[in-house]
């Protein structure tokens, strides 16, 4: 899987950014929070963006995992995480009638899984690098807020996005740091991927 995070160091970054940029979305919507015609407004916009950009950067993820499992990479986690963000980002888009208390609801859920996906991902990556925590950062942080989003009051949506914004922002920023690690590591892709040769091959002679 090392070296398949490596070859699309891009993707994290791209997903890094969009999480930064969704971030300020919210907080340049929340002072139309409180005026009804414009929070409409403001809401279809949020919910679009984020459907959008959701199912552009995980049908991405898929399309990386599906390539990485053809050369024989352990792609799983990030197959399961492009599968997550693509159908949160579908349900948003499609699905009729939905308020933004349902919005946060499914990005409360959708956080809580990838935050699972990213501490799993990050646990594999300790083996090869020392900056494992970022991804292990921002699946805690996913986690966290995704609980926080869960038990905020339906009513108090400037909290409920707020927390979105922090959640956003936080994981975004941990995501460009581990990107921009990741591609110091391109050179070395050979040498990390060597550990899990080596458990393969005991493998096969087992």
């Amino acid at each position: 899987m090392i070296r398949l995070l490596i070859q699309n160091w891009w993707l994290l970054l791209v997903r890094g950014m969009f999480a930064i940029a969704f971030a300020i979305f919210i907080f340049v919507f929340l002072p139309f929070v409180p005026a009804p015609m414009l929070r409409q407004l403001a809401f279809a916009g949020l919910a679009t963006i984020f459907a959008v950009f959701a199912i552009a950067t995980g049908l991405i993820t898929i399309i990386a995992a599906v390539r990485g499992a053809g050369r024989g990479d352990r792609a799983w986690l990030l197959l399961g995480d492009g599968i997550v963000v693509t159908a949160g980002g579908f349900i948003i888009m499609i699905a009729p009638g939905l308020t933004l208390s349902h919005v946060i609801q499914v990005i409360a859920g959708m956080a809580l899984i990838l935050g699972l996906f990213e501490i799993a991902a990050g646990l594999h990556l300790r083996r090869h690098i020392a900056d494992e925590w970022l991804l292990l950062l921002s699946g805690f942080i996913s986690g966290a807020f995704a609980i926080c989003l869960m038990f905020t009051p339906a009513a108090d949506r400037r909290t409920a996005l707020t927390w979105i914004a922090l959640y956003a922002a936080s994981g975004g920023f941990a995501m460009v740091g581990l990107a921009l690690r990741l591609r110091k590591l391109r050179h070395s892709i050979h040498a990390l991927a060597a550990p899990d040769l080596a458990v393969k091959a005991k493998s096969s002679a087992s």
